[in-house]
């Protein structure tokens, strides 16, 4: 008798928690319309993706759906959630958080006055944060670019490597089954647009280890470096060296067009002074990369 008991109370408990979900999303899909409407910004969406822009809509109130904290987010801060997809959809890129291409990541931060001093207060907000596979697109688009590459560098392989002219020097191991077997000592990350001008960055093992440690949130190494150091040290090289020296472009446009973009999203790509609401997410500052569970 006590066992059907406490099965009928998990049950209730269980259909009460289902129908609580469903109130959540039918509320939210209600706010997110009644504020696309409302501010006029239904039509800023139509402008940036014409017939996709249904499309896009759907996917932003799913990944709401989809995430508590985001969830809370909108509840909290409303039209921070939409400003991110907003950003995302001017640079034609797609939110879902499993593609790499940007992410709209809750925030726990300070709520200030008008004169810019903390109330002493939290909310969670969301922030668009550009992916490196958004970047390597972004430049892509740009039409400028000849060669972009990020390769590991192994043992014995670089000859000189000049900081200043940048001028490098590496003789590559060509038996593959033999390069395996030597330690990689660095990567390199190398570009030549159409134009001719080009660029090279070389970071050795050490200094992306160093580079890691002081990015990284808490004591411990991130998700995403525990589970492949390799693909992480590529993202790394690779966001130095099309984020920090390279053009990008929401369009193809002209090298210094690309470039006024490129300046202007280097600036705008720091992530905000809040800490992250929940540590369901972990965003790698050196990559860009966001990692969940």
């Amino acid at each position: 008798m006590e066992e059907r008991k406490n099965t009928l109370i998990q049950r209730t408990a269980a259909s009460q928690q289902i129908q609580k979900q469903q109130q959540a999303k039918q509320s939210i899909n209600q706010l997110m319309n009644a504020m696309l409407d409302g501010e006029k910004l239904r039509g800023r969406f139509d402008d940036l993706l014409g017939r996709r822009a249904p499309q896009f809509i759907s996917s932003m109130v799913t990944l709401v759906n989809s995430t508590p904290q985001l969830q809370k987010a909108f509840f909290e801060a409303p039209m921070t959630v939409i400003q991110s997809c907003l950003k995302a959809a001017a640079f034609d890129l797609p939110i879902d958080q499993n593609l790499g291409y940007a992410y709209i990541v809750p925030f726990n931060n300070s709520v200030k006055d008008d004169a810019g001093k903390s109330t002493g207060q939290y909310r969670t907000e969301a922030t668009f944060i550009l992916g490196w596979k958004g970047m390597h697109q972004l430049a892509n688009r740009t039409g400028a670019y000849k060669v972009i590459n990020v390769t590991d560098v192994r043992e014995g392989e670089l000859k000189s490597y000049n900081r200043l002219t940048e001028e490098t020097e590496i003789e590559f191991v060509e038996d593959e089954d033999a390069r395996e077997k030597l330690p990689i000592v660095g990567y390199i990350g190398y570009y030549r647009l159409i134009n001719g001008a080009e660029k090279t960055i070389y970071m050795s093992k050490k200094q992306i280890e160093q580079h890691e440690k002081k990015f990284r949130k808490g004591n411990y190494m991130g998700k995403g470096w525990r589970d492949d150091w390799d693909a992480m040290a590529r993202k790394t090289v690779y966001r130095q060296l099309i984020g920090k020296w390279g053009v990008m472009s929401i369009d193809y446009q002209t090298h210094q067009e690309a470039q006024a973009l490129a300046t202007q999203m280097a600036e705008e790509d720091a992530l905000p002074d809040g800490v992250l609401d929940v540590a369901d997410f972990s965003v790698d500052e050196s990559t860009g990369e966001v990692q969940e569970g």
